[in-house]
């Protein structure tokens, strides 16, 4: 980890802890991030390698998508609720030849590491974390997926996990002996851009990420993950599939995510309340939030279907920001 830090400073990168927040243009890296090529350091999110004889059967038992649909290098989005059917985190799941990888934010890991392995007892099943060993490229544009594959092909060991985008985008994972190379032959065609920027990307194509805060608060189909792959309806057992299930089948959905802008100077934390006019209890909440500029920020809310197309929505307090509401890219049939 210290010798990628090292070598993204010398590649102009500002830190802030363990997060790259610029390439020495934040003003120009927001501008033209949602046009051109960008490469960025993930390393906000961890690598978990779950291995063992019964992995598949052990994660297919405890996670809320289809595990067993999964081919070798293909990925799902997936999530781990508790037994009151609420997300305690989600994430990508991958498939390799003999182990799973599961991409997820790193404040998350090892609240979610010890928890899983509670349930493991006497399976064939092992949890290690991979994050030292594998660096984290997030990768944005046409002709960076080419220079990857090109990459790919004098490397096998290289993982794409693609996500949905107007673009191709991808994060990839590398050894972190082979990461520098990789980063230099991809910044050619790229533009440079901080971790948190990679967010922009998640919000429009209305993908959650739920961290600590927010944990254990949303069921999954309010987070749209029955939208996504995250969520299978026709496997067996898993923790809160009853009240998940049964709110599919028999009830009625409250609650699903939407994007959503407001022109304020401050991100929102997560979990802040949104209120309407004549209503005094709250109808909904953030759940991740991206200052694309100086003033406008962008976010993914959780919001009361009853109110989320009410115009007037607001941030914090009924006297709070205006917030404007859009559905996601994969609308909310289903």
């Amino acid at each position: 980890v210290k010798n990628w830090q090292e070598f993204l400073t010398r590649q102009s990168a500002v830190f802030n802890n363990d997060r790259v927040l610029n390439f020495g243009n934040e003003k120009e890296e927001q501008t033209r991030a949602l046009d051109d090529a960008v490469i960025c350091d993930l390393s906000q999110f961890d690598v978990l390698e779950i291995a063992g004889k019964e992995a598949s059967y052990f994660l297919h038992g405890q996670l809320s998508s289809d595990v067993t649909s999964l081919g070798v290098n293909e990925m799902q989005i997936s999530s781990w609720c508790n037994i009151k059917g609420r997300v305690v985190a989600s994430f990508l799941l991958y498939l390799q030849t003999q182990s799973f990888l599961v991409l997820i934010e790193k404040e998350m890991t090892e609240h979610f590491s010890k928890r899983l392995q509670m349930f493991i007892m006497r399976a064939d099943v092992s949890i290690k974390n991979l994050s030292d060993d594998m660096v984290r490229i997030g990768i944005r544009g046409e002709t960076l997926h080419e220079q990857y594959i090109e990459a790919k092909s004098s490397n096998e060991s290289l993982i794409a996990m693609p996500l949905p985008d107007e673009r191709s985008r991808s994060i990839i994972l590398v050894q972190a002996k082979h990461a520098p190379a990789l980063w230099e032959s991809l910044a050619i065609h790229a533009l440079a851009i901080g971790s948190e920027s990679w967010s922009l990307y998640d919000i429009q194509a209305g993908l959650a990420w739920i961290g600590r805060t927010g944990a254990e608060e949303f069921l999954p189909q309010s987070l749209n993950l029955d939208l996504t792959g995250a969520l299978s309806f026709d496997k067996g057992c898993y923790p809160g599939q009853e009240i998940i299930a049964r709110m599919h089948f028999r009830g009625k959905l409250k609650q699903r995510l939407y994007i959503a802008s407001a022109s304020i100077k401050t991100p929102p934390a997560a979990s802040t309340k949104l209120y309407t006019e004549n209503v005094t209890q709250h109808i909904g909440l953030v759940v991740n939030s991206y200052m694309q500029s100086s003033e406008l920020c962008l976010m993914l809310l959780v919001l009361d279907l009853a109110f989320a197309e009410s115009e007037k929505i607001y941030l914090d307090a009924q006297d709070g920001t205006l917030v404007s509401v859009l559905a996601p890219p994969y609308g909310l049939h289903g």
